[in-house]
């Protein structure tokens, strides 16, 4: 398994609890989340199983990490985006849509591996449900409620199309879909 630098993280090699969080995202990613174990973890990570229990004491508290990182990483992306972008009234709107459609830090994956999982739970969907209550407010300012909401909807629909697999859109029509939303999340288009 490749290691790889997660945002805020520093130079060098990553957290022990970083290599685990790893190891269990490649595990729920290629066998489901219902095979996430301590052991497997600590055989993806190469580490004890006493070593994950010291982080994760039990798959609950695995499962909590992994929502959170994601939640982390959406945030991120998102911040990412905004800071390529010039400081105007629609720059968080616009930045959410170029974070979900684009996916830059492969958090994709992840989500829907675990979204099974995380939807039969409620104390894990609680995370996910405080992200999305304080999403919509913070992504809205500046542009009218109606315009970020259809934005907002649209942009999580094409992400869950895609997400399982069942989009209909041809690579030209997502495209032209894109940068429709992009249009309509910098206020500069309108629904043909």
């Amino acid at each position: 398994m490749t290691k790889t630098r997660r945002p805020g993280q520093g130079p060098g090699r990553p957290s022990s609890r970083d290599a685990m969080l790893d190891a269990a995202e490649a595990i729920v990613v290629a066998h489901g989340a219902v095979r996430l174990t301590l052991d497997a973890v600590a055989r993806e990570a190469g580490v004890s199983k006493g070593g994950v229990m010291y982080h994760f004491p039990s798959k609950n508290a695995l499962l909590e990490a992994l929502v959170s990182r994601a939640v982390e990483r959406s945030h991120a992306a998102r911040e990412a985006q905004a800071d390529k972008l010039p400081d105007a009234p629609a720059r968080a709107l616009h930045a959410y849509v170029r974070a979900s459609i684009n996916d830059p830090l492969h958090n994709d994956r992840v989500s829907g591996a675990l979204l099974s999982v995380v939807a039969s739970d409620p104390k894990l969907m609680a995370p996910v449900r405080d992200f999305f209550r304080k999403r919509l407010p913070a992504i809205s300012e500046g542009v009218p409620f109606e315009r970020a909401a259809l934005v907002h909807l649209a942009t999580e629909g094409l992400w869950l199309m895609e997400l399982f697999r069942v989009s209909p859109f041809t690579r030209a029509q997502r495209a032209r879909i894109k940068d429709l939303l992009t249009r309509l999340a910098t206020g500069g288009g309108q629904v043909p």
